[in-house]
């Protein structure tokens, strides 16, 4: 590992994880969400400053050894997997090892199992419906590049079928309290684990199978892999409903009482059966992985020695790095995400959206997938899409999906009367833009809600809901609190392809007078004779 590419990773995680830690102090030195009351009169208690902060150092730390890792490992994996399955004869090779790799690249995504910590689902249970949603359309993704079909047509035809399953779940009102929880199964799949491997696993398909319309059909397959756990939770739910037990919100902790170092000791190693602690966690998550990689490198690929090093020096890295996030989450962000949220309750709801409205545009910079794909996105386009202008596009838009989120949990109504006009102008938007403004879209909606959004947000939400309802335990936390995590992925769509009309329209404008000004120096040319 280079000393350049430790500090730029190291840079790049902090800039990601500190707008957060700023925030959160402001707010409460500002007294507009006060915890505790031992630093300042009624301001953030000195222990909880030490637990953010050491949180966050924990994190960046984590989040820049996982990067590093993730780059050498689970991307390397991604674009061997890629490259080799497109040259496979045999479909049936391409879609075994394609499901398998998709399905257990999920189990290795932070977001997801930071939720399964904080929900009353068996983590077995709601991990492994994620994953196989994920896995069965990862699989229709490379068949869709492979046999070169239209990805706006297949968009269309899996929302159409999600919408449907929609309605079935309608029928029951105690089965579409779920509603919210289930399109944040699809917002959660795709994260800084699994959007690096699914990039590199679409563009090394896309390369060989693409044909003339490779760098188009590269994007798009992050999008479709969040459509599987949507599915699949719908199943699960219509199936076995009796899984979903009542959500219960964690007892605040007097800053007295504190114990920082024990918080995260018990956040990173096991204690007991229930609570496996984040090391096995991510090592039962990575495990497979490796092996089912290796088992088909050693049939198919046969890499040298040198290159088989150092994947495993990556899986090396990703695996401390992942296991330094999560128990700085557990320990740290999560639960001060749901204080900032229940003080923030005591305030006007204009104020709370507001800061909502603000947390939302800052949130995106948090995401490491984002940084992946932004990057991807100026790479594969020739710079005719610039990094800073689709962050710039995808912070107003996901600041506009938790100021809806916050405004539907004040209020109270259903997250379908946001999600389904949503998903309707995303999809009409298809048709107006170029093809890969649509495939970067759904791309980016998949990536912008990953751990920060699920750590952070949704806790803050849960902890607004808490106090207003007067509820610490119930089942209707799945109905107004979930949903967050959806919307975020929801925006970026609409608002990506917004961006990708705009170019439209300019392009248009600028062929147009690139036509006047031909048409008038022909006409200066034009020679009369008497």
């Amino acid at each position: 590992m280079s000393k350049n590419r430790f500090l730029n990773s190291l840079l790049t995680s902090s800039l990601s994880i500190l707008p957060i830690v700023i925030i959160v102090i402001i707010l409460s030195l500002s007294n507009l969400a006060p915890i505790g009351d031992t630093f300042t009169k009624s301001g953030l208690g000195w222990q909880y400053y030490i637990l953010l902060l050491v949180g966050a150092f924990v994190m960046i730390f984590g989040l820049t050894l996982f990067s590093i890792g993730a780059s050498k490992s689970l991307i390397k994996v991604g674009e061997y997997m890629g490259t080799s399955l497109s040259k496979q004869k045999n479909l049936w090779i391409v879609i075994i090892f394609a499901f398998l790799l998709g399905a257990l690249i999920t189990c290795a995504e932070p977001s997801i199992l930071i939720v399964a910590g904080q929900v009353g689902i068996p983590n077995w249970l709601l991990i492994g419906s994620i994953a196989i949603g994920v896995g069965i359309f990862v699989v229709f993704g490379l068949l869709r590049i492979v046999f070169n079909k239209s990805l706006k047509l297949w968009y269309v035809l899996f929302y159409l079928i999600v919408f449907l399953f929609i309605c079935l779940l309608q029928i029951d009102p105690r089965n579409a309290v779920y509603l919210p929880f289930i399109f944040d199964a699809g917002g959660v799949t795709t994260g800084s684990a699994t959007v690096p491997f699914i990039l590199a696993l679409g563009a090394g398909v896309a390369m060989v199978r693409g044909g003339g319309k490779s760098r188009d059909s590269s994007f798009g397959l992050v999008g479709l892999a969040s459509i599987g756990p949507i599915l699949t939770m719908v199943i699960l739910i219509l199936v076995k409903p009796a899984a979903f037990e009542p959500y219960t919100v964690s007892a605040t902790v007097p800053a007295s009482e504190l114990d920082i170092f024990g918080n995260f000791l018990h956040a990173l190693i096991p204690s007991g059966a229930s609570h496996l602690g984040a090391l096995i966690e991510v090592l039962m998550a990575l495990a497979p992985i490796l092996i089912i990689f290796f088992i088909y490198e050693a049939i198919f690929i046969k890499l040298p020695a040198k290159k088989i090093g150092q994947l495993f020096i990556g899986f090396g890295f990703a695996f401390i790095g992942l296991s330094l996030f999560l128990t700085a989450v557990s320990a740290a962000m999560s639960p001060i995400g749901l204080l900032v949220g229940k003080q923030l309750a005591g305030q006007e709801n204009y104020v709370i959206i507001i800061i909502a409205f603000i947390i939302g545009m800052v949130t995106i910079l948090c995401e490491p997938a984002v940084h992946v794909l932004t990057t991807q996105i100026e790479n594969i386009s020739d710079g005719q899409l610039k990094k800073r202008t689709v962050l710039l596009t995808l912070s107003i838009g996901v600041g506009l999906a938790i100021f809806l989120s916050v405004i539907r949990t004040l209020y109270s109504f259903s997250i379908m009367y946001i999600v389904v006009p949503g998903y309707l102008i995303s999809l009409l938007l298809m048709f107006a833009v170029p093809d890969l403004y649509s495939a970067i879209a759904f791309d980016s909606g998949g990536t912008a809600s990953g751990p920060m959004a699920v750590s952070f947000v949704l806790p803050l939400i849960i902890g607004i809901y808490s106090v207003r309802s007067g509820y610490t335990s119930d089942i209707s936390f799945y109905e107004t609190s979930f949903g967050v995590v959806a919307l975020i992925a929801l925006t970026p769509i609409i608002a990506i392809q917004l961006l990708g009309l705009m170019s439209k329209f300019k392009t248009m404008y600028a062929l147009k007078v690139m036509r006047e000004q031909l048409t008038d120096s022909r006409n200066n040319e034009i020679i009369h004779f008497n």
